[in-house]
């Protein structure tokens, strides 16, 4: 039964370990192919980068299950496995520790599909697609937005953007991203629109509106080799 300092060092490691030019590749590669698992890894690499040792915390939300800095348990009864990535989108969940730490670690042995001028494309087709958007756009014309430039359905693509949430590309500027700094579980937790539909969304991107629009300086950190 591995403790939560356990589970921490481990996800520290995972992250300090994996390679992110090859993640964003993956990433990339995925968009036309539709690797689902490949993909998942650039969102577990995003929740993880800034991850950081913290000694266990009780939540205010989740109480003694729940650890107030990352949502852990004090002690995990179950072990993670891979399955999960393979079963994208329905049990992905990227701001979930554990399943981000196993996503990271078995990401060198997985079938990924490097970007070709195809991928690039869908990117880039992608990208156009959310800067195209009206400053009235709200959470569902966003999903909806992008579903002629990826094959796609809903789930998916609901994942695809609350990843770009958690890197800061869909990001309004009053909230936090990990790409900055990792986001506590009661921070995130604690921060929910008064409109119920957007609670179905991850922190931050359920708090977007087409006039907080995509940063493009964080565009171009993780895209910028392929635009």
């Amino acid at each position: 039964m591995p403790s939560h300092d356990k589970i921490v060092a481990t996800a520290i490691d995972a992250a300090s370990r994996v390679d992110r030019a090859a993640i964003v590749r993956a990433f990339v590669g995925s968009l036309p192919s539709r690797n689902l698992p490949a993909r998942s890894a650039f969102g577990s690499y995003v929740v993880l980068q800034n991850f950081k040792a913290h000694p266990y915390q009780r939540s205010r939300f989740g109480g003694p299950a729940r650890c107030a800095v990352c949502g852990l348990p004090p002690n995990a009864d179950s072990v993670e496995s891979e399955e999960r990535a393979a079963n994208y989108p329905f049990q992905v969940q990227h701001t979930d520790i554990r399943y981000a730490v196993v996503d990271l670690a078995t990401f060198p042995h997985r079938n990924v599909d490097e970007p070709t001028q195809d991928g690039i494309g869908h990117l880039t087709r992608l990208l156009a697609a959310l800067r195209e958007l009206p400053t009235n756009a709200q959470l569902t014309q966003l999903q909806k937005s992008i579903s002629k430039a990826i094959e796609s359905n809903k789930f998916e693509r609901m994942i695809l953007l609350e990843t770009f949430g958690y890197a800061g590309i869909l990001c309004p500027k009053a909230k936090q991203h990990y790409g900055k700094q990792f986001v506590a579980y009661d921070e995130a937790e604690s921060d929910q629109p008064a409109e119920y539909y957007k609670r179905e969304w991850a922190y931050p991107v359920r708090f977007w509106t087409g006039r907080d629009g995509i940063n493009e300086k964080v565009v171009h950190s993780y895209f910028g080799d392929f635009l």
